[in-house]
Parts: C-alpha cells; structure tokens; sequence
C-alpha cells in the first residue's frame, strides 16, 4: 500500500518586505510491514485558489514498519498573497515518489522504469494576523 500524508501545522520562518518562508508541516504514514522510502515530491500551494508556489523537495526519509514521521515542505509566498487580519485556505497539491517494499521494487526505481507516485492534497488555513504561528487548521488528508 502507499503511504498517505496529513497537514498537521504551518508557520512562518522568515519575512521581509516582498515575502515570507512559510513551512508546512506534514506527518507521513506507513500501513506496510516493510520500510518505505520517500524520495521527491513535486508540489504547488495555492492561496484561495491561487498558485503562489511550486517546488520540488526531498523529505529524505525513511517511514519504518506501521509508523508515522514528520516532515517539512517550504515555500516563498509574496507577502501581498498573506496580507490581512485574518484566515487565508491554502492547499498543498502535489506527489511523493516512494519506494515500494522489496529488492525488486528497488531496482526498478533506480533505473526509472517503475517510478510509483502517490497524490498529496492537503487543505487548511493560515492565520494571517499573527506573526507567532501561522498555524493552520488542516482539514484533508492525502488520496
């Protein structure tokens, strides 16, 4: 089975007058009783329906045997995407490239010829009128 992801938070990391670095945080679960691998994930973030971002990103982590593991995906958003006294929706909408259990899976990953990819589209909010947390209220998971 692949792995599945949730939004668990985002907040802000920097901020200047042009943008902020917002970072996602993103719990990964593994169903499977053998490790899985992430390797990229290709993603955008929209803001109110928006695309203000797209990045490609390595978690470089491993999910082990029926676990859960944290991660985080960055962006750059211009700061009037963010400006405001209040709650903007976000979504981050992109897929994860993982290896599948097994030696063969392996190989066949390392020579491009069986690349699987799992969908992530997470929702939620991020509070503008706060500079301490942009937490978000995350409200979907993967597919």
């Amino acid at each position: 089975m692949a792995p599945s992801f949730r939004a668990v938070g985002v907040r802000e990391i920097q901020q200047s007058n042009e943008r902020s670095i917002i970072e996602f945080s993103i719990e990964a679960s593994n169903p499977n009783k053998e490790p899985i691998p992430l390797r990229q994930i290709h993603y955008a973030v929209e803001l109110d329906g928006v695309e203000v971002f797209r990045g490609v990103r390595s978690p470089e982590i491993t999910l082990h045997t029926y676990s859960s593991q944290m991660f985080t995906l960055p962006a750059v958003i211009p700061m009037d995407a963010l400006s405001g006294n209040g709650e903007v929706s976000y979504a981050l909408l992109g897929s994860a490239q993982y290896i599948p259990p097994g030696r063969l899976a392996e190989v066949l990953f390392d020579a491009e010829l069986k690349v699987p990819e799992v969908s992530m589209n997470l929702t939620g909010t991020i509070n503008t009128g706060s500079s301490d947390d942009a937490s978000s209220a995350p409200d979907a998971e993967s597919e």
